[in-house]
């Protein structure tokens, strides 16, 4: 009877330590894969983190451009009237410009809005060209109202490509600190 009883406690003792030995090595298993999947989470929570950080700050550099567009539009208008009052006022605002001086600003004109315009081809407005050519293509009048819309686009298309080189900047930046 005794030596059942130290067999059968053998037996339990050998299931005991073989239960132990097993689920231990699950356990470090198990928590392997966890440690594994944290830094995934942790690694992700980063990438998460700093595509937020990006496009908070993209988002400010086109609010500032815009809000930037929106002053020097405004600015551009009140000069605007300005100019128109004093240009109506002077007699040589009434003078044609150059046929030919007149022909390369329109031509030129022209090119720039079938460029920029890809679905129209040739020059936008082609009958209204000729309608014109019996009178005064362009005065002086004409040419000096073209002068400050023309620059404030121009400040405008620097802005937004400043804005553009800047996020581009930050993104390498970004990039390069990942590295």
């Amino acid at each position: 009877m005794k030596l059942y009883f130290y067999a059968a406690l053998a037996a339990l003792l050998a299931a005991l330590s073989f239960g132990i030995y097993y689920y231990h090595d699950k356990y470090s298993d198990e928590q392997g894969k966890t440690e594994r999947l944290g830094q995934e989470v942790a690694g992700q929570t980063a990438v998460i983190s700093r595509q937020a950080f990006e496009f908070n700050r993209f988002n400010q550099i086109s609010q500032q451009a815009s809000q930037y567009a929106t002053s020097i539009k405004g600015q551009s208008d009140e000069r605007q009237i300005i100019i128109r009052t004093v240009v109506k006022k002077d007699a040589a605002s009434r003078k044609c410009v150059p046929d030919d001086v007149a022909s390369r600003l329109l031509d030129h004109t022209y090119r720039l809005r079938s460029s920029a315009m890809h679905t129209a081809t040739g020059k936008s407005d082609a009958g209204s060209v000729s309608a014109i050519t019996t009178a005064c293509r362009l005065t002086y009048a004409q040419a000096v109202y073209w002068i400050d819309p023309l620059l404030t686009a121009i400040d405008q298309a620097n802005s937004q490509l400043a804005g553009i080189r800047e996020i581009e900047t930050s993104r390498q930046n970004n990039l390069d600190k990942v590295r």
